[in-house]
């Protein structure tokens, strides 16, 4: 009872507060504040403001009449709010886990995979692919390219020939049109279609977008066309249902983006590829604007070309049931034919800022697909469930959309693919946030200096697959040098000079574990002589010598008689000593026997 009264007091002050500022500034503030009531779910709507304010990334706002941010609730754990708006959170799914709250995402539990948060699905990311069950994704491994070999921007390893045959036969328009091939980008060079060589000028005559996309405070949209003096917009429900897919989660930008304005670039896709517009506008988004408007259009696009590259069309779009809302600013009647004439760029590479909108026109046979395999892309987090999204509309509805739009909200590197041909491809280079294109566009011809120009590059840093030939080499090797430092070794301990070692007398060993005073006699003493030969004696001088002792200053060594150390043998000692203590022996024997018989 409490709430309900001080949520009624709240509402008296704030009706309080509407009719004062609507006593002072008229009736136009009261039509503006009719207008704004009442605060839908997913947004806030401050006192003394006329715009609602969205829920921010992370909340939702689950009640209606909402008057500050405090209304908005944190998502709850394992759910996600990806976007500005939302009356409620979204559940992360059986593949993925948020265990903390007030999170725009869900976190993939494999290796290698993105959290795609349009439809809440784990995709494998770039440099990764899925397993033969799918279930998990592990690293794209690449061949190594040799023999003069370039990779391509799938990571095939083509020489020339193949490159030939590669972008004659799959890339450019005819055999005649191919002009060569650049190994560093992985892009085929082909000739522009008659008139279209240098782009006639007309890429840097538009230097605005002729489309711009306007969210309006009432969360309206409404398309405006300009052109110098012509101007014309258009909106009502029938826009709701072109710029659907506007949004990555497939809800109308302006529900969550309020007063903002977005420059819109149309995209034809037809059997050649894409033609990116540079002026004119295309039959499908004549139908929405007034019929007698269409020749105004006709005439700007004839005057503002060249040489154009002529695109016919003839495909009616009806038009009854749908609720469209026309405003005419400036500009003068006139009839209406049944061609028009557009100038565009085949299978450009385009140069676009953060919320730029790039409008397909899509049938059954041809509509875009994001290229996820492709080495151009940069944005390994990318959500592309609207492709998803679409080809499942283009194969399994009743009623396919005409019009596919895609608003880029992030900065990098973005590549589509036409779905009747791999090949046939789109570049979309995103700045950041105060990037500037190198000159106005935004769509350019496909050559190495466009290309480069705005900063499209092939990925470098691939994981490698082994290469087991150069491996192999390399183990072969190393076996073959060990084999021959294991010979040589053998050789050189056969066949080289012997090591001389010192003779080691096994007395001299004995000796050491005896220490020599022991068995000296108490008034004995131990002196070391050193013992010199007379002959290098003769040569030394006096002072250099020092005498071990007095009484052998003078004592000379005769070389002759030295005995011969080396060839002492403690067997022949004790054997002397046995036969000299026999003979002394029998000697005391003999003398005992004479005394005792004397």
């Amino acid at each position: 009872m409490l709430k309900t009264c001080r949520h009624t007091s709240f509402r008296f002050v704030w009706w309080l507060n509407a009719v004062l500022l609507t006593l002072v500034h008229g009736s136009n503030l009261s039509q503006q504040f009719q207008e704004r009531l009442p605060c839908r779910p997913g947004f806030y709507c401050p006192l003394g403001s006329f715009t609602p304010f969205p829920c921010p990334k992370g909340t939702y706002g689950p009640t209606a009449g909402a008057m500050s941010i405090d209304s908005c609730l944190k998502c709850p754990p394992h759910h996600y709010c990806p976007r500005p708006g939302l009356s409620a959170s979204l559940p992360c799914g059986p593949v993925a886990q948020q265990p903390l709250s007030g999170q725009d995402t869900c976190i993939c539990l494999g290796e290698g995979q993105t959290f795609q948060t349009s439809d809440g699905l784990c995709l494998c990311t770039l440099d990764y692919q899925p397993t033969n069950n799918g279930d998990a994704c592990v690293h794209k491994l690449y061949a190594v390219c040799r023999d003069g070999k370039t990779r391509t921007q799938y990571g095939d390893c083509l020489d020339r020939y193949q490159w030939s045959l590669h972008c004659r036969q799959q890339v450019c328009r005819s055999a005649e049109d191919f002009q060569g091939y650049d190994g560093e980008l992985g892009l085929c060079v082909c000739r522009e279609p008659p008139g279209r060589a240098a782009c006639g000028g007309l890429c840097r005559k538009r230097t605005a977008a002729e489309l711009k996309l306007h969210c309006l405070s009432n969360r309206e949209m409404e398309l405006v066309w300009s052109n110098g003096s012509q101007v014309m917009g258009v909106s009502g429900s029938m826009l709701e249902t072109v710029f659907k897919h506007l949004d990555s989660q497939g809800t109308p930008l302006c529900s969550s983006h309020i007063n903002s304005s977005h420059a819109v670039y149309i995209v034809q896709t037809t059997e050649t590829g894409f033609l990116g517009l540079v002026s004119g506008l295309a039959k499908e988004l004549q139908q929405l604007f007034p019929v007698n408007t269409q020749q105004d259009i006709q005439s700007l696009a004839e005057r503002d070309s060249d040489v154009p590259w002529e695109v016919p069309e003839v495909e009616n779009i009806s038009r009854g049931g749908r609720e469209v809302n026309f405003s005419r600013r400036k500009g003068n009647k006139s009839d209406v034919k049944d061609e028009t004439i557009v100038n565009g760029i085949l299978n450009p590479t385009a140069c676009l800022h953060l919320g730029d909108v790039i409008l397909f026109t899509v049938d059954t046979r041809h509509y875009p697909q994001y290229d996820v395999d492709n080495l151009y892309n940069t944005n390994s987090d990318f959500d592309w469930g609207a492709f998803r999204l679409l080809k499942e509309e283009m194969t399994l509805s009743w009623t396919p959309p005409i019009f596919f739009a895609v608003v880029f909200s992030q900065p990098g590197v973005y590549v589509f693919s036409l779905s009747s041909h791999q090949h046939k491809q789109l570049y979309v280079r995103v700045m950041p946030a105060g990037g500037q294109c190198y000159e106005p566009g935004p769509f350019f011809p496909t050559t190495p200096r466009h290309v480069t120009r705005v900063g499209i590059r092939r990925r470098h840093n691939l994981l490698l697959r082994p290469d087991w030939l150069v491996t192999g080499g390399l183990l072969f090797g190393a076996v073959v040098i060990l084999c021959l430092c294991v010979t040589m070794l053998i050789l050189f301990r056969e066949y080289g000079w012997p090591e001389k070692q010192p003779i080691r007398a096994r007395y001299r060993l004995l000796q050491l574990a005896y220490h020599m005073d022991d068995y000296s006699s108490k008034g004995s003493r131990v002196i070391s002589v050193k013992k010199i030969h007379r002959n290098q004696q003769a040569r030394m001088t006096q002072d250099s010598i020092q005498p071990a002792c007095a009484d052998t200053l003078e004592e000379f060594w005769d070389y002759e008689h030295q005995v011969d150390l080396e060839a002492f043998s403690s067997n022949t000692f004790y054997g002397l000593l046995l036969k000299q203590s026999l003979s002394v022996t029998t000697r005391l024997g003999q003398l005992t026997t004479e005394a005792s018989s004397s």
